[in-house]
């Protein structure tokens, strides 16, 4: 077994933990978890690390539990568009195995080298093409996972027609590793879209506050539609620096149909300044994934991720907030914001945001993740209770009971 690196490779939050863990199998994960338990100690599952380093540390941080020695491909049937992979499997490896098939793995997440099977589920990451992939958890067809005192367990099956029960494996998917380590997992791939073509478009952010202009973009039903800050919009290999945004347009279909929607953006945008073409579209599409969670600009303190409003509506609160502008950038079919604010403007900027009918889903890098305008109802943070305690008895997992915020 390889030795880990240090400590301080594994800190959240500016905290690293007391001790690292890189099992070898899956049995020795579980041995870690019995263990941690009988001795009371705190475990944070750790994969690639891409969403934990911008996290806030848990209250406890006793063990990091890196899982990146198990990896590889376990069964891989083209013919049923089914893949079983080590959770500590990265995103980019799962991607080389299934495009020799002409298939691709509907997943998406933030430096694809980096993150792994397991961070990606338990994220519930996703990037510019949420809406036209779906989230990880209606990708995932089952999985083996530990509990929190070490019990290893399975939930769903490795072809569709044997999935039955209840959906664990879906339940943990967004957990972010507070009711389970996931160790194994299958996933439902699909086949490779016969042309991708991205348009980019360098505009300004305020003509981008027409519904009607969005409502059009939208009925043409893109794979990716997302506006990126002037922020962040340097990081980007086609960015227009002349404009105050820039405008990604992503298709992916048949030949014939990319040729009509290209010609109906055309005919409605102008010509773009670039077209970038299948394997550099897809690269585009990974690029924007990797803004979610760096290129935050001098002064930026938090990340904050927002859900739930109509592109216009989520944009007006940002251009017309006082001070300087945050970082952020859209991906508008998804609804999904990103904004990397100051720390001192993160109070106003979130009840901006709220009252323009966006819902916060994430906070990260800010001491205090601001709390919801509307707390969830007791019932369910009493079955949420009731699921954690039933899942994590000893309350192992770091990111687990103490942890939970009403956020």
């Amino acid at each position: 077994m390889n030795a880990p690196p240090g400590p301080e490779r594994y800190a959240i939050g500016g905290v690293a933990p007391r001790a690292v863990f890189r099992p070898a199998t899956a049995a020795e994960a579980a041995e870690a978890l019995r263990a941690a338990a009988r001795d009371g100690r705190t475990v944070v599952p750790w994969g690639g690390g891409v969403g934990l380093a911008g996290a806030t540390a848990p209250p406890r941080y006793d063990l990091a539990l890196d899982l990146t020695a198990l990896d590889g491909i376990v069964a891989y049937e083209p013919d049923d568009l089914t893949l079983t992979a080590a959770c500590g499997t990265t995103l980019a490896a799962l991607r080389a195995a299934t495009a020799a098939h002409g298939q691709e793995v509907p997943l998406e997440a933030a430096h694809a080298g980096r993150a792994t099977l397991g961070g990606i589920l338990a994220a519930n990451a996703s990037g510019p093409r949420r809406l036209r992939l779906g989230a990880p958890r209606d990708r995932v067809l089952g999985a083996r996972f530990a509990l929190g005192d070490g019990t290893l367990a399975r939930s769903g099956g490795r072809v569709v027609k044997n999935v039955a029960g209840y959906a664990l494996h879906r339940l943990l998917c967004g957990s972010r590793g507070g009711l389970g380590v996931l160790l194994e997992a299958t996933i439902k791939l699909e086949p490779a879209p016969a042309r991708r073509l991205a348009l980019v478009f360098g505009t300004d952010a305020r003509a981008l506050g027409d519904a009607a202009r969005w409502a059009a973009l939208l009925a043409l039903e893109p794979a990716a539609l997302t506006v990126v800050g002037d922020g962040l919009a340097h990081e980007l290999p086609v960015a227009s620096p002349t404009d105050s945004c820039t405008l990604v347009v992503g298709l992916e279909d048949d030949a014939a149909r990319v040729d009509q929607q290209a010609a109906a953006l055309v005919r409605m945008l102008g010509e773009p300044d670039a077209r970038l073409e299948d394997e550099a579209a897809a690269d585009l599409w990974q690029a924007l994934a990797d803004l979610e969670t760096r290129g935050q600009p001098p002064g930026a303190a938090a990340r904050l991720t927002f859900t739930g409003a109509r592109p216009a509506a989520a944009l007006a609160p940002l251009l017309d907030a006082p001070g300087p502008r945050p970082a952020w950038l859209l991906h508008a079919p998804a609804g999904r914001l990103h904004v990397f604010p100051a720390a001192a403007t993160v109070p106003d900027l979130t009840e901006r945001l709220s009252h323009a009918g966006l819902v916060l889903v994430e906070a990260a890098g800010t001491p205090v993740p601001p709390a919801p305008l509307l707390p969830p109802p007791a019932a369910v943070l009493e079955l949420r209770a009731r699921i954690r305690t039933a899942l994590d008895p000893a309350g192992t997992l770091a990111f687990g009971p103490a942890w939970e915020r009403d956020v």
